[in-house]
């Protein structure tokens, strides 16, 4: 068959963060027809909660997510990519070749898109109040006093001369501390379980806490949160026995899940057959396949070990090119 006579197969994306996004732009530039469906208003997934210069992606310097993802939907849409937004799928069915996607607006309207194949590509979301549930007072605590996730990082320079708690172990949790104690803050950093940050994070904080500016609770956890006037009395409970500061705000920073509502929209057998790893997020294997054929994963929500993202836009561009590989001879 000639190029001029080849199929031009549409690829059903769902998702429209860095991973959909690059995803699209290889399957444009392959010679497919690719579609990207975002459930928002607005593309580029947790990009958009990216509030601080990101100095980690190549040619690209001091851009805050959101402009990242400015650059992004620009140039995909430059090429000509349909990109379909306020849409979500409610029901997928086929199978390799031949996939029929129903989606549905906020108000129940519906359109159907037919794919030979399809990428899912719809990240993780933070965790938030459900990690405070269970601890006694949460309740009674104000919201404006309590930041989950991304919203951590929102203007940071207003909790000069604050205390804050932060709960979490991570990478996101200990660059907490550390750019709150640069703006001036006190921090108390709770780590239910060894930390899992980056060395170089957790030596930054380490000296902080032996110049008294930071104090490190491990293998600890939240006991007791009772509101005051103006503050919040912590109990905390760890090895080394009680604590009971006093802060001004709580930073809940415990790691992040992957969004896995697109599968309620598939039939059993499907949904049986992509595996899911301990944690929930898509078994795929080293060119980004399912356990479905015609069904792949880029990005976040199959990439627990390094979820960024550079490597989601890396992952995209694998994804379209097995997809490539795969569909040669349909």
């Amino acid at each position: 068959m000639s190029d001029a006579s080849r199929t031009v197969h549409p690829i059903g994306i769902i998702g429209g963060g860095p991973a959909g996004l690059s995803a699209a732009l290889w399957l444009k530039n392959l010679g497919f027809a690719p579609c990207i469906v975002e459930a928002g208003a607005r593309p580029g997934g947790m990009q958009n909660l990216n509030f601080l210069p990101n100095d980690w992606v190549l040619g690209h310097v001091g851009l805050t997510g959101p402009q990242l993802v400015d650059r992004f939907v620009a140039h995909v849409e430059e090429v000509g990519v349909r990109l379909l937004r306020g849409l979500r799928p409610v029901q997928i069915d086929g199978a390799i070749g031949a996939f029929r996607l129903w989606l549905a607006d906020d108000q129940g309207r519906e359109q159907v898109e037919t794919c030979a194949a399809l990428v899912l590509a719809t990240g993780t979301r933070y965790r938030a109040a459900e990690v405070l549930a269970g601890v006694p007072g949460f309740a009674d605590l104000p919201a404006d006093c309590l930041r989950y996730g991304p919203y951590a990082f929102d203007a940071l320079a207003a909790c000069a001369d604050q205390r804050v708690l932060i709960v979490g172990g991570g990478d996101n949790a200990f660059e907490n501390a550390r750019l709150l104690i640069e703006a001036g803050a006190s921090v108390d950093l709770v780590l239910r379980s060894p930390p899992r940050a980056q060395r170089y994070l957790r030596t930054l904080v380490e000296q902080a806490e032996a110049a008294g500016a930071c104090h490190v609770h491990r293998d600890a956890r939240l006991a007791r949160l009772e509101r005051g006037s103006a503050s919040i009395a912590v109990t905390i409970a760890s090895a080394s026995g009680t604590a009971t500061p006093t802060v001004d705000r709580i930073h809940v920073l415990a790691g992040y899940e992957p969004n896995l509502g697109v599968l309620d929209a598939l039939p059993d057998g499907l949904r049986t057959a992509l595996q899911r790893d301990a944690d929930g997020y898509l078994s795929v294997d080293a060119r980004l396949r399912t356990g479905v054929p015609g069904i792949y994963a880029a990005g976040d929500i199959c990439n627990p070990a390094f979820p960024s993202v550079v490597s989601a836009i890396a992952q995209g561009a694998l994804a379209a090119k097995t997809i490539e590989l795969d569909l040669r001879d349909l």
